[in-house]
């Protein structure tokens, strides 16, 4: 880990270094995936703000791209959406730039503090020139060395919700093997990870080599196989041994395709108009059909026979591509996709925390900084607060002396009711703001760290709207205090209610970005 870790603060402090000085090689064109054009609205609204504040390289293209109104995409549908745009916006100039794409478009709905504002945006206990980053900074610092990688051009395409750390040294001997080997086909990134990491990603099945021993190498991959169990990785050959009888899986994260393979996929994406009628994955229909072994060998040609028409179609039009797989043996594949999943990795004692250097308080103010034990960022705590290790807070001013129990998450709140002492364990709350008509009015939100957000939550039919960020917090606190004290939980019935749904419709991003404003101020009014 001590290697990655200086890596890691090296390449942050370079990248700064380069970027102040207006020298480094950077991307010719950043493109963020929208599930629709509120989400569009809501990314680059957020975006202008980090540009007009200087908190993203300026010298390059910034664009937010929405799927189709209608239509369910996913990654796979929404990649050929965006290069399909970008080819008319761009022209044959497209096939020679250098395009960066994250999938960030989707509800959020496991992590539902991040549902109004996105994943991508997601402010990080870390700082740089004294300022808390986001994810979209981080990503881009990280994902800034395999640059040199793409010489003739080509997309690069990330997910939103996870952050890779690497040692990559040794780099500079797979460059030249690289560039030639992408030109037509797909590099992609391999970790090496536990069995159960395997079992919930793309898993890559590599030829025995020799090259182990090194810290980065490229070799061809023999079948991609998709969220495998232990049987069929041992089956597939797709275990190596890693010392002391333990075994590991190489698995998937990021990729970048050539421009000869960019041109191909902006053809199929101009000729099949049915990649907006059925849901498709980057990852899961599209890496997952390559691979160097004959088609009636892959068990995902084989598990396709009975899918949708445009799977098969992609499986047939790309299953020959090349797919080479560049392996960093020294390297972490972290998901923050989960609130269990955020919690586990923002804290104090995680291996990320302390691989990137993180801060328990970051661009913060603090009353009394020796009761922080989690994680505080960019929050104005005037009163004595105290919180717990596996606790994180973000973007909040609190004004009462308060206990954050251990594995809560509080954001975008406002807290100054006397009356609140205790934000119980295994909560989140997060205020955001909805307009409805000509008013603004702010929805706390409040679900337990453990509930399963993808199926049906009890919502007690929805939360409060109110006048104030600290109003609705003190209602939705004392509905989850009168629930955790077996209190009955008594609904006023002339307020507005709104489900999550309903938030997520309509919430109004200029009061979020103000009520952040709101609090860098009084965190600067105290420096």
């Amino acid at each position: 880990m001590e290697q990655i870790q200086k890596y890691m603060v090296r390449l942050a402090q370079n990248f700064n270094e380069s970027f102040s000085e207006e020298k480094a090689e950077f991307w010719d064109c950043l493109v963020i995936s929208a599930a629709d054009e509120k989400q569009k609205d809501c990314f680059q609204q957020q975006l202008d703000e980090q540009l007009k504040k200087g908190e993203l390289p300026r010298a390059t293209k910034y664009l937010v791209i929405a799927d189709c109104p209608g239509s369910t995409l996913g990654s796979g549908g929404s990649t050929f959406h965006i290069l399909k745009q970008l080819k008319e916006l761009f022209g044959n100039d497209l096939f020679h730039m250098k395009i960066w794409i994250s999938h960030a478009g989707g509800s959020s709905k496991r992590l539902p503090n991040l549902s109004c504002t996105g994943k991508l945006f997601c402010p990080l206990p870390l700082e740089i020139e004294g300022k808390a980053i986001t994810i979209l900074n981080l990503k881009i610092i990280l994902t800034s060395p395999f640059l040199k990688l793409m010489t003739n051009g080509g997309i690069f395409i990330c997910a939103s919700d996870d952050i890779e750390t690497y040692c990559l040294d040794g780099l500079e001997n797979v460059v030249e093997k690289s560039n030639q080997l992408t030109e037509d086909g797909i590099v992609a990134i391999a970790h090496p990870s536990s069995i159960a990491i395997g079992n919930t990603h793309g898993v890559y099945v590599l030829p025995e080599t020799s090259e182990m021993d090194e810290n980065c190498w490229l070799t061809s991959c023999l079948e991609v196989l998709q969220k495998p169990n232990y049987s069929t990785m041992k089956m597939r050959k797709a275990l190596v041994n890693w010392g002391n009888g333990e075994e590991r899986a190489y698995t998937d994260s990021m990729f970048w395709c050539g421009p000869g393979l960019v041109k191909k996929m902006v053809t199929f994406a101009q000729e099949n108009s049915d990649l907006y009628s059925t849901e498709t994955c980057i990852y899961g229909d599209f890496l997952a059909c390559m691979g160097s072994r004959p088609a009636e060998e892959k068990l995902y040609l084989k598990s396709t026979s009975d899918s949708p028409t445009i799977k098969r179609k992609i499986a047939s039009q790309f299953g020959e591509t090349p797919l080479n797989v560049m392996v960093l043996e020294k390297s972490n594949f972290y998901h923050l996709g989960t609130m269990p999943e955020y919690l586990e990795n923002l804290n104090p004692t995680s291996e990320l925390f302390r691989t990137l250097a993180m801060k328990p308080i970051a661009q913060s103010f603090c009353r009394k900084p020796s009761g922080i034990r989690g994680i505080v960022t960019t929050s104005c705590l005037e009163a004595d607060v105290e919180s717990m290790i596996g606790s994180v807070m973000d973007s909040c001013m609190v004004n009462v002396p308060v206990v954050c129990e251990r594995q809560t998450i509080v954001s975008h709140c406002v807290i100054d009711d006397p009356l609140i002492n205790v934000i119980p364990s295994c909560w989140m709350f997060h205020t955001a703001a909805v307009k409805q008509e000509n008013s603004v009015l702010y929805v706390t939100i409040a679900f337990r760290i453990d509930d399963d957000l993808k199926g049906r939550v009890e919502q007690s039919h929805g939360w409060n709207g109110l006048g104030t960020m600290s109003q609705s917090f003190s209602a939705t606190w004392r509905m989850v205090s009168n629930r955790e004290n077996n209190k009955e939980v008594i609904q006023t019935g002339t307020l507005q209610r709104f489900s999550m749904e309903d938030i997520v419709q309509h919430k109004y991003i200029p009061a979020m970005m103000q009520h952040r404003e709101n609090v860098l101020r009084k965190i600067s009014s105290h420096v």
